[in-house]
């Protein structure tokens, strides 16, 4: 407090480097979400193969695996939804979870508008076939493994 009882206001000195330095670690944690999806796509079949010598769709470990899945996904939703400071309602955070597959194109295109929306879309498309050949990669690897065993 100043002298007389008067509280000042605090200036805060802004940095641009701060600023970016929070994008970058912002967007670090969400390349981190991506990667733990990709490692549990990745490894799911092979432990899959290991355990039961083939690989089944719908099997206990194929669910177990999508129900991994959903945390990651659901993180980097999150992590999203901060960076872009879009305020989503506790449906579209229910659907994220539960329908991954229908409620990110709706909350892409809600958060950025239809053009860049649109083209994220894209791009998860293309998140969506790099895990579909990793999960194969994974197949084969559990195969070689169970071969070699």
């Amino acid at each position: 407090m100043a002298s007389g009882g008067v509280q000042r206001s605090r200036i805060l000195h802004y940095s641009p480097t701060d600023a970016a330095a929070q994008g970058n670690a912002l967007n670090r944690r969400k390349r981190y979400a991506l990667a733990v999806l990709a490692a549990i796509t990745l490894i799911t079949p092979i432990i899959e193969t290991l355990v039961t010598g083939r690989v089944e769709p719908f099997s206990n470990f194929d669910l177990g695996g999508s129900f991994l899945s959903l945390l990651p996904i659901y993180w980097w939703y999150h992590l999203d939804k901060d960076e872009t400071g879009y305020r989503a309602g506790p449906l579209l955070n229910v659907g994220v979870a539960a329908l991954a597959i229908v409620a990110l194109p709706v909350y892409f295109v809600r958060s950025r508008g239809w053009k860049r929306g649109g083209v994220i879309c894209l791009y998860a498309l293309g998140v969506l076939g790099v895990l579909y050949l990793l999960e194969t990669l994974g197949e084969f690897i559990g195969e070689a493994v169970s071969v070699v065993t």
